[in-house]
């Protein structure tokens, strides 16, 4: 087919199958509510064209230009793309479903309701873009770029994220349940309601975040740095965070509840409020911390250095303290009478 022929194609609404459009030009032109099928845009140029309601099964487009075109309503199913260009676009409800990424730069961008499944991602670009209401599921990722990114209402699902670069990106209830970033570097990002519950935050810097009722629940986050994080009201409920630093942070009314802190660092952060029930805080140094009306009830506080520490009314009902060092403990609760009298309640013979 001729590109004439392609355009006369598109106006009467017929599908188009198994073309080869290597080298042409589509820029500015109208290729919307169009079926796409096994079609080789290599080298082609669609700037500026009319992908509103396209649907492209199959295609190819390597070293393809798509920069600034209409995207809208637009779907791609087991198309590859390489090296492909698709910058100061904005994209509404588009999505990318088996598909084979290896290049393409969504530089400059506004996605809203952008969904990729099920695809290989590498070289994917999102550098200097907004995403919001963005889904990344069952994809195997390589190298993703979120540089200077505002990430909104985002979904980033059991990926590995250990190559991704976030640097310069703001993240706003954005959830990256069971994702690997290990060693990733987060410091003074602001991290608002952030969902990482399960993911692998192994040696990540959290150091001056803003995590205000950030989840890191069971999450594995040995030898993490949250040095002054702004974390009141933050979920660390079953993680494991050995050898931990949250020196200076601010961590009013966060939750320990059956966390792994075996030899953590808390110097000077404010705790006021927290709940370390059933937490495990062997040989961890809370020095200078301000621990009132924390609950340590059932707690390991073995070895544990809390001198320095105001525990007006902090609850160490049944902590096992053995070589714990206090200097305020007169004014701790030792025990609850009332939770000690339900927890040997036994039901009636």
């Amino acid at each position: 087919m001729t590109r004439d022929e392609v355009l006369q194609a598109v106006q009467e609404s017929e599908s188009v199958r198994e073309e080869n459009f290597t080298g042409f030009d589509f820029s500015g032109r109208d290729l919307s509510a169009t079926l796409f099928e096994r079609c080789d845009f290599t080298g082609a140029n669609l700037e500026a064209a009319d992908l509103t309601d396209a649907q492209f099964l199959g295609c190819t487009f390597a070293r393809s230009t798509l920069n600034r075109c209409h995207a809208r309503n637009v779907v791609f199913v087991e198309t590859h793309l390489e090296r492909v260009t698709m910058t100061d676009t904005a994209l509404d409800n588009v999505s990318w479903l088996k598909c084979d990424i290896k290049g393409l730069a969504l530089v400059r961008c506004t996605l809203d309701l952008v969904n990729f499944a099920e695809c290989e991602l590498d070289r994917l670009l999102f550098d200097d873009s907004r995403l919001e209401k963005v889904t990344v599921a069952n994809c195997r990722t390589a190298s993703l770029s979120f540089a200077r990114c505002a990430l909104e209402r985002c979904t980033l699902l059991e990926c590995d994220l250990r190559k991704a670069d976030f640097r310069g990106s703001s993240f706003n209830t954005v959830v990256m349940v069971k994702s690997m970033l290990a060693s990733q570097s987060f410091a003074g990002q602001s991290m608002v309601n952030v969902q990482l519950i399960g993911a692998d935050l192994t040696g990540c810097d959290f150091s001056g975040a803003h995590l205000k009722q950030a989840n890191f629940q069971q999450s594995k986050m040995l030898g993490a740095t949250f040095k002054d994080a702004q974390a009141a009201g933050a979920l660390f409920v079953d993680a494991q965070m050995e050898g931990a630093r949250f020196e200076g942070a601010v961590l009013r009314q966060a939750l320990f509840n059956g966390a792994q802190a075996n030899d953590c660092r808390f110097d000077g952060a404010n705790l006021y409020q927290t709940n370390w029930t059933g937490a495990k805080l062997p040989r961890s140094s809370l020095r200078d911390c301000d621990l009132t009306y924390a609950d340590f009830s059932h707690a390991v506080l073995d070895e544990a250095d809390l001198q320095g520490c105001t525990l007006y009314r902090a609850k160490l009902h049944q902590v096992s303290d053995r070589g714990t060092r206090f200097s305020d403990r007169a004014r701790a609760l030792e025990f609850d009478p009332d939770l000690l009298a339900a927890e040997r309640w036994r039901p009636p013979a």
